[in-house]
Order: structure tokens, then sequence, then C-alpha cells
């Protein structure tokens, strides 16, 4: 019964990977489940186990999306604070992501793993919220020491430059993020992912 779940599941993501990584001209065919896309966050919270509190947590709001003004990049206020643990490539970053379809949300979509990378990871997969949230140098040693860092209105791009394509849909992003056993911070944000227009 395990493999058979198991199975199941490794045989989706493949699905979905081959229609992600589809090159080719798609000006004929209609691809409505998945393509370019554009992120707009609905709500942002925190995972922590056993309501522990974590040494880095997420305290965030975004603007609401404008179906007319569907470029208009999203608004964040509030702050990402982290009392102790330095986030570099010594620590680790789990990223799980799930689907909600059919009144229920689908585990484990995609499930991403860094071992000894989380902080560059996070600065490649997600540029414009490490450099403008964050605070986070594009070059150079990837460190991001605790402090408090603040957003007042400020505009995001929510770009993943490493997945062009992706199913269209509401999504439960879980990251968790740590060093050896320590867990640093547990955060989830909702979002939507739409067609982007041209």
């Amino acid at each position: 019964m395990q493999t058979r779940n198991t199975g199941a599941n490794l045989a989706f993501q493949l699905v979905l990977l081959t229609l992600m990584f589809n090159e080719g001209d798609h000006s004929k065919a209609i691809n409505s489940l998945i393509g370019p896309y554009i992120v707009h966050a609905e709500r942002f919270y925190m995972c922590e186990p056993n309501s522990s509190l974590l040494p880095w947590t997420l305290n965030l709001r975004g603007s609401h999306f404008n179906p007319y003004k569907p470029k208009e990049l999203q608004l964040l206020t509030g702050n990402v604070t982290g009392v102790n643990g330095t986030l570099n490539d010594h620590g680790w970053m789990k990223i799980v992501m799930d689907i909600r379809a059919n009144n229920q949300w689908k585990e484990n979509a995609f499930v991403f793993n860094f071992q000894k990378s989380a902080c560059r990871a996070a600065r490649e997969h997600s540029p414009n919220f490490w450099k403008h949230i964050l605070k986070g140098e594009d070059r150079g040693p990837c460190i991001l020491p605790p402090g408090v860092y603040e957003a007042h209105n400020t505009p995001v791009d929510w770009s993943f430059p490493k997945f062009p394509s992706m199913p269209y849909g509401y999504w439960r992003f879980r990251l968790k993020f740590g060093k050896a056993q320590d867990l640093y911070g547990c955060w989830v944000i909702d979002a939507k992912t739409i067609p982007k227009t041209k």
C-alpha cells in the first residue's frame, strides 16, 4: 500500500515536471493547466510545532490582487525577525508545496530539500524577496544575520527563475529551515498562481 501511494505520487510529479519544462511553440496549443504564471500571496503565517516560539518569525501582510492590473506588484508590510541563528549555507531548508483541489489540500505536490545550501537556495529561487524583504546581497558569501527586516508597502515581484512554468491554482507553500537538529523557522504562505498575461 505504501509503495503504491509513493509510486502514484512520483508519477504525478513526473507528469507535472514534464509539462512544466516542455519546450516548443505553444502558440497553437491551449495550455489551461500549466504555464507562465503570476503569483499573488494571500496569507502569511507560522507553522511552529507544538506552538513553540522559533528564532525566526514571519509577520507580513500583502496588498490585495487587482484582476484589472495583474502585472502590478504586490506590496508587503510587516517584518521578518530573527533573534538568533545566522542563516547561511551551513544550514538546511525544506520546502513543501500543497495544492488545493476538490475542497481539500493535496499534500506534498512538490517537495524540495536543500541540505547545506539553505541561504543560497533562498537567494537563487526567490531573488526579489531575498533582496527587498530580507535585504540580502546578490553576490558574495550568502549570510543573513539575526535582526529585524522591515517592509513598508515594499513591492515584491514573486518571480521564481528556476521554475518558469507551474500549474495554476491555490497553493500552500511551507518552508522550514534550520541548522543540524535545530529548527530556526517554519513559515507558511498561501498563494495563487494564475496565467501570466502579455
